[in-house]
């Protein structure tokens, strides 16, 4: 689990972004062979296949992360997973043969997530004991 204050980051008005505790995770559950996938987190013994971002690398991490800040004791050590929105062009740069590398809603996108992501963190460092 993690050990961020998710409600106060989830009801916290960050940005212009929503931002969700989205704990939902495909998993062979112990003694299985079938992937299930679960609203409410893994259970024990699972395997993940899946979180609620997908099957991304970045999710492998943090399950690690978590597995070895647990297993050395450190559960009240700040950690946790945050995805961040895929960057969007703008409307008239979508086609790769015509568009450019960037564009000012790109850029617009860029600075509110970075912004966004800030401001969680001050969240998180402020509710902290």
């Amino acid at each position: 689990s993690t050990t961020l204050p998710y409600r106060e980051l989830t009801e916290a008005d960050t940005g212009r972004f929503p931002v969700y505790d989205n704990t939902e995770v495909t998993e062979i559950p112990a003694g299985s062979d079938r992937p299930v996938t679960r609203p409410d987190g893994p259970t024990p013994g699972s395997a993940a296949r899946a979180g609620g971002g997908g099957d991304y690398l970045s999710n492998e991490i943090a399950y690690r992360a978590t597995l070895l800040r647990d297993r050395l004791g450190l559960a009240k050590l700040p950690g946790g997973h945050l995805h961040t929105p895929v960057l969007q062009f703008g409307a008239g740069n979508t086609d790769p043969a015509t568009g450019g590398v960037t564009d000012p809603e790109f850029e617009r996108n860029r600075a509110d997530i970075v912004r966004q992501v800030r401001e969680l963190v001050r969240t998180a460092v402020g509710a902290a004991p």
